[in-house]
């Protein structure tokens, strides 16, 4: 007599909280109709938000790796960026240009290409964005992992305002939008 039962296997995500004290209140309609349907946006994203209208955007963001001349083309930064081909990509003081190819070949960093030069020198450990509420309004990190539905719009997420997050395990977050968070605390804990 066979009992029927069957193995799986379960995946469980990695915490990436050591604590949370505070989520902004009420929750936040996540507008992403930039991102691909079925995109997944890992717990500990920068998020943007506005508390009038109730909605929110992930930060696109990346850190680059190595300085670029003001007539470059061509941006390394570091890996663990959720930068896409199509998006359109700026440095501090520069002009939003396109992404053309972003070259992951190499283990250290990706290369992102852009058709024209964004106009600005930029210093390894510069933000990498794209212009939108993710960056400009960035206030805290997303608390739990969502998948982007195909209509683009996501009901309800939590956005951690103040506690302390493991770094090490979420993508690249530039000194500068650190400063926009005064109440995360980065920890170097594993």
């Amino acid at each position: 007599m066979a009992l029927g039962i069957q193995s799986e296997t379960a995946s469980q995500s990695v915490e990436v909280f050591q604590v949370v004290h505070e989520t902004a209140q009420g929750g936040f309609t996540l507008d992403e109709t930039v991102l691909a349907a079925g995109t997944t946006i890992p717990a500990g994203t920068v998020i943007g938000f506005d508390e009038a209208t109730r909605k929110a955007k992930a930060g696109k963001l990346g850190v680059l790796q190595a300085n670029a001349t003001d007539s470059a083309t061509a941006y390394r930064v570091t890996k663990g960026h959720n930068l896409a081909v199509g998006q359109s990509i700026n440095l501090t003081g520069g002009t939003a240009r396109a992404i053309t190819a972003i070259d992951d070949s190499d283990p250290d960093y990706d290369e992102l290409t852009v058709g024209t030069t964004i106009g600005v020198a930029g210093t390894a450990g510069d933000a990498v964005f794209v212009v939108d509420d993710g960056y400009s309004k960035a206030k805290g990190l997303l608390m739990n992992e969502v998948v982007v539905p195909a209509s683009g719009l996501v009901e309800t997420v939590s956005v951690v305002i103040r506690g302390t997050v493991y770094e090490r395990r979420i993508g690249p977050v530039p000194a500068s939008v650190k400063a926009l968070m005064p109440n995360i605390i980065f920890s170097q804990s594993f």
